[in-house]
């Protein structure tokens, strides 16, 4: 007997079947939207943007693109990284090419670089060094000091580059005494040189050697221009950031500042964002303002950052 002779013959099952297919459409339906994602609306060009508490945005390629007679060219590196994660997450959502330097045994070294890395920040180790005010103010694990011979020196560059992956470069932290020293000095800068990392001069003594040492060994090479929050605070670190004195510093090259994160100093550096575009000035990665040779107008450099 046909299915259509039988629902004829048997109404009842006919009705019955009916109703459990529009029920289980229905419980489809509220399943759907139940698994729909809980997200804030903000249009911008259509598009839509998850709540602030979702994964941390890369920020946009950077590109060459420029009019090179508008506007400051400024790099941006923040120190002493490792110690506190939600400052680190705060950091990370900030939508400009930053690079951050690690000290190699802070407590969330190894994650705070792996969480940046995936932001598309650029890493850096930052070295511990022999300062003059040694031993009242340590330079803390991994130091290196100006007693060190030639293999301890090494040993100690290798552990703490294995201490913070993905780096790039290094820089100094403290160093008075150990940046003046020209034997310990080019040492480093032989091991950088064979791993292919740059060096940035933190210049914590007028009398450093860190140029000279560098060219000899054939290591790219930047010094820092000015610290964000020497004198810290809010007002003093976003002064530091959008200054107009800037077109009097390094007769209009590019700037390389050096900051750490303070409360104060991440409010600042969210403020000082809307202010360069207002007046036009531009953050560079490290990398493109270290691979322009110095003493001329740094160029574009052809590359992009992520």
């Amino acid at each position: 007997m046909s299915f259509l002779k039988r629902f004829k013959r048997f109404p009842f099952l006919a009705i019955m079947i009916a109703v459990s297919l529009i029920v289980t459409a229905v419980l489809i339906l509220l399943e759907r939207d139940e698994r729909l994602p809980d997200q804030t609306t903000v249009h911008d060009d259509r598009k839509v943007r998850p709540r602030q508490k979702g994964p941390i945005p890369e920020i946009p390629a950077w590109s060459p693109q420029r009019d090179e007679r508008r506007g400051r060219q400024i790099a941006i590196i923040i120190d002493d990284i490792g110690f506190d994660l939600r400052l680190v997450d705060e950091l990370a959502r900030i939508r400009a090419p930053i690079a951050f330097a690690f000290l190699p045994y802070a407590p969330h070294a190894a994650e705070a670089a792996r969480l940046l890395h995936r932001a598309g920040k650029e890493i850096l180790l930052h070295l511990p060094m022999e300062p003059r005010s040694y031993p009242s103010e340590d330079p803390g694990a991994g130091a290196l000091f100006t007693n060190m011979d030639a293999g301890e020196i090494r040993s100690h560059i290798e552990a703490n580059l294995t201490a913070v992956p993905y780096a790039s470069g290094v820089n100094n932290h403290m160093g008075s005494l150990f940046m003046e020293n020209e034997a310990g000095l080019s040492i480093v800068m032989e091991e950088l040189a064979k791993r292919g990392l740059f060096f940035v001069d933190s210049r914590t003594t007028p009398n450093t050697l860190g140029r000279e040492t560098a060219a000899r060994a054939g290591v790219r090479f930047a010094e820092r221009t000015l610290f964000i929050d020497h004198l810290r605070g809010y007002t003093a670190a976003l002064t530091n950031l959008t200054q107009q004195r800037w077109l009097d510093l390094e007769k209009g090259k590019p700037l390389l500042l050096i900051g750490h994160p303070h409360d104060e100093t991440i409010r600042a550096l969210r403020e000082a964002q809307r202010r360069w575009h207002e007046d036009e000035v531009q953050v560079i990665p490290i990398s493109v303002f270290i691979s322009i040779p110095s003493g001329k107008k740094k160029q574009n450099a052809l590359m992009k950052y992520r």
